[in-house]
């Protein structure tokens, strides 16, 4: 029994990288090396590839800054992780070291975690128990400090 109905999604063939590279950038911002590889992956050629993230760029679909920026933001006020976890993730992502810590110390500066983390206290039962979790989510040490300080105005 012959099927002739129309193709799935996930067996079309893409024959225009712009078209493709638009409809993933449709979903959420993305980066260039993020793109670059998905690109590669659906069997672009490097001519395509290059042609097509210089258009994206042009017209401002493509901006590693401002992508690594809102990342940054995401990952420090919804998720609550620190620097240091945020600076990986962008690192696994393929972000360069001076764009990651451009967007991350843009991102600190516009975020209060005192206030963030106000609603976290009365899940835990002591100062140490709320260190400790901050320090696994990627926070230094001395920024704990400064946090728990203004949390609880300096009691221990």
């Amino acid at each position: 029994m012959a099927y002739y109905g129309k193709r799935r999604r996930n067996q079309r063939k893409q024959t225009n990288p712009l078209k493709y590279a638009l409809r993933l950038l449709k979903y959420r911002v993305r980066f260039e090396s993020e793109l670059r590889n998905r690109l590669k992956s659906k069997g672009f050629s490097d001519e395509e590839i290059e042609n097509t993230i210089a258009t994206l760029k042009k017209q401002g679909y493509i901006d590693d800054e401002k992508a690594a920026y809102l990342f940054a933001v995401d990952e420090m006020r919804l998720k609550l992780f620190g620097p240091k976890i945020v600076k990986m993730k962008l690192r696994s992502l393929g972000v360069d070291e001076e764009t990651s810590e451009r967007a991350i110390e843009r991102a600190l500066s516009e975020i209060d975690f005192p206030e963030e983390l106000k609603r976290l206290k009365v899940r835990f039962k002591s100062r140490q128990e709320m260190k400790d979790y901050l320090y696994k989510r990627g926070f230094e040490i001395s920024h704990i400090e400064e946090i728990l300080d203004q949390i609880d105005g300096g009691e221990r």
